[in-house]
C-alpha cells in the first residue's frame, strides 16, 4: 500500500513516538575507504515546534574543493508530522538556497541562484533537510511512500519504500536498523538511502547517496548525544 508520508502519524501516538526534545549526532562521511569529512546535525523540539540543522564539513584534500555546507529547517510539529516553515542552505558558490511554506495559500516559494519563484505547495511536502528525521515523529515507517520533497531548487515528488530490517556496523557499535530507499525511474541514475535505528528513537545513523556517474558517498554515525 502506497502512503503519504503525513499519514503515518497519528495524533494520539504522537507523545510516545516523539524523540528526546534535543539531540546530537555526528558522522563520518566516506567515498568508498576514503574520508571525505565529518557531519554534524542537530535536532531540537519542545512538542509543537521542531528545529534541525545539517553541517557537512569537508576534511582534508576535500577541504580544497568543497565548501563546508549548513542546512537549516525550521516548522512545526503537526499531528500529520513535520510541516516545515522554512528551509536555508548555506556555503554554495552561488549562494544560497531556500524554501519558504506558505502553508495558508498552499504556495512554496523557492529562493536559489539569484532567482525567486512561487511553485503550488502540496500537502505533505518536506525539505531535503528534515526527511530523515521525519520517522523519529511517527514511530514506524510504512512500507512505501509518496513525498514532495524541496533542495530550494526545486519540489519533486518522490517514491521511497522500505528495503528491509538491516544490522549495520557503526562506531557505536552494531545497529538495528530499517533499511529506506528512493525508488528509481528507468531514466534516474541518481539514488538516495538511509538507514533508521530501532532502539534510537528512529533517527538517521546512516545515509547514502549516489551521483549520476554511479559514485556512491556514505555518512554513518560516529556518536550520538543528548545533551
Amino acid at each position: 500500500m502506497r502512503w503519504l508520508l503525513p499519514a503515518m502519524i497519528l495524533t494520539a501516538g504522537m507523545a510516545q513516538a516523539m524523540p528526546p526534545q534535543h539531540v546530537e549526532l555526528s558522522f563520518e562521511i566516506r567515498f568508498g575507504k576514503l574520508q571525505l569529512g565529518v557531519g554534524e546535525d542537530r535536532l531540537e523540539h519542545d512538542g509543537k515546534h521542531y528545529e534541525v540543522y545539517n553541517d557537512t564539513i569537508p576534511k582534508g584534500i576535500a577541504a580544497i574543493f568543497i565548501n563546508d555546507i549548513r542546512r537549516e529547517s525550521k516548522g512545526s510539529i503537526t499531528s500529520t508530522g513535520l510541516r516545515p516553515v522554512s528551509f536555508i542552505e548555506h556555503g554554495r558558490k552561488n549562494g544560497i538556497r531556500a524554501a519558504e511554506f506558505d502553508w495558508s495559500n498552499n504556495k512554496l516559494r523557492l529562493i536559489h541562484d539569484e532567482t525567486n519563484e512561487i511553485v503550488d505547495l502540496p500537502e505533505g511536502a518536506i525539505d531535503q533537510a528534515s526527511l530523515p528525521y521525519a520517522f523519529a515523529f511517527a514511530g514506524k515507517v510504512p512500507e512505501s511512500f509518496t513525498v514532495h520533497v524541496t533542495d530550494g531548487r526545486r519540489l519533486a515528488q518522490y517514491q521511497y519504500r522500505i528495503v528491509g530490517n538491516e544490522r549495520i556496523a557503526s562506531a557505536l557499535g552494531e545497529l538495528e536498523t530499517i533499511h529506506i530507499e528512493k525508488v528509481r525511474g528507468p531514466e534516474d541514475k541518481r539514488s538516495f538511502e538511509f538507514w533508521v535505528a530501532t532502539e534510537h528513537n528512529y533517527l538517521p545513523v546512516q545515509m547514502r547517496f549516489t551521483d549520476k556517474k554511479g559514485r556512491r558517498f556514505d555518512s554513518v554515525v560516529t556518536a550520538i548525544r543528548y545533551p
